[in-house]
């Protein structure tokens, strides 16, 4: 028995270039390697199968079938979990810039440090890109310094996300120091730290709805 090929190119093209696997694209090479070789190799197995069988039952067909399915969803299963921050890849937000590398704890350090030296502005702006990061991570938003405040408020509702107010609170805030490049004391900034924490939380109790 023999998957026939075109149809197996068009099966495998069609999860490639699923928008839910669009992130994929730059390891299609690898994945059709993959299918190719599983292909052969199962076509191997069961052509030998058949030269012992001169009947082939559909119940074989469909396992078959079955177990190509489940070796892809494997794979991409597998491929999204070494990328575990494929919408970020290397970008510079706010200033800062955003690898693979980067998480809420890295640039939680680097705010201290700014903290410490009374360079106020700075770890706001590090704060809130660590929010943004940790957001991201949560598939709350997605890392994009061009988008307004408004426009992410909107998707955090479509989300049902409860730290709504407090997001915007603290965005527009930073919006304000940082576009308006206004200064601050340790007055307001022990004020905002405080709603960044609260908004911490928030986002960390957050799960996605299925």
């Amino acid at each position: 028995m023999s998957l026939p090929r075109e149809t197996f190119d068009k099966a495998v093209n069609k999860i490639i270039d699923s928008a839910k696997y669009m992130h994929l694209k730059e390891k299609q090479n690898i994945l059709k390697e993959f299918f190719e070789k599983l292909l052969n190799l199962l076509d191997k197995v069961f052509t030998k199968e058949n030269t012992h069988k001169s009947i082939c039952t559909d119940t074989t067909q469909n396992a078959f079938i079955i177990i190509v399915i489940l070796l892809i969803v494997v794979l991409i299963f597998y491929l999204i979990k070494q990328n575990k921050y494929t919408d970020i890849k290397k970008k510079v937000i706010y200033g800062e810039t955003i690898d693979e590398e980067t998480t809420y704890d890295s640039l939680y350090k680097k705010a201290i440090k700014c903290e410490e030296q009374e360079n106020y502005k700075d770890a706001i702006r590090l704060y809130f890109i660590g929010i943004l990061v940790m957001m991201n991570e949560k598939s709350l938003c997605f890392l994009d310094d061009s988008k307004t405040n408004d426009e992410m408020i909107k998707v955090l509702r479509g989300k049902g996300f409860s730290g709504v107010n407090l997001f915007k609170s603290i965005g527009d805030y930073f919006q304000y120091i940082w576009y308006g490049n206004k200064k601050i004391d340790s007055e307001r900034f022990t004020m905002y730290k405080e709603q960044i924490n609260n908004l911490f939380m928030e986002v960390k109790n957050y799960h996605e709805k299925a």
